[in-house]
């Protein structure tokens, strides 16, 4: 019994070192697999972040655009409500559109970096503008994303 014992013993242990390198391996296999997947994820939210700043891009030009063709239009009808109510309608998309852009940036949809180069001098210049400041103030203003990213990229105390 002392043979089949140490047999019995010696099998139990080479199963189990067996089972330790099958275990080891597929803890690598899964490391690696999670680095991959990672990789992936990462890739994945960088090109849905470029798809919302290209969105993002073409809503502000859209707004632009249509603000400047409604700007042209009352040239000669100054005194026309009609004519002024759809620049000031066409005027508001512009603000609402970079509003919508600034809650993407604030909620961390897009790059932040290229995003304030890109923007930093247009938000500044619509907070700052005599036309549109009015707009802008606190707190009856309705353009709060915009606001406080011109806060964040403009307070001196920070």
């Amino acid at each position: 019994m002392d043979l089949a014992m140490v047999i019995l013993t010696a099998l139990t242990v080479i199963v189990s070192v067996i089972a330790l390198c099958v275990s080891y391996n597929a803890a690598q296999k899964g490391s690696s697999l999670a680095a991959a997947a990672n990789e992936l994820t990462k890739a994945a939210n960088e090109m849905q972040m470029g798809q919302v700043e290209m969105q993002i891009r073409e809503m502000i030009l859209n707004a632009r655009s249509r603000y400047e063709d409604k700007s042209i239009q009352i040239q000669g009808h100054e005194d026309d409500d009609i004519y002024a109510k759809a620049v000031e309608s066409a005027l508001e998309g512009v603000l609402n559109a970079y509003d919508e852009a600034c809650a993407k940036y604030l909620d961390g949809k897009v790059d932040r970096e290229r995003f304030k180069k890109l923007y930093h001098d247009e938000i500044r210049q619509l907070v700052t503008d005599e036309v549109t400041q009015e707009k802008y103030r606190e707190p009856q203003t309705k353009f709060h994303a915009t606001n406080k990213v011109y806060t964040e990229w403009n307070n001196l105390e920070r």
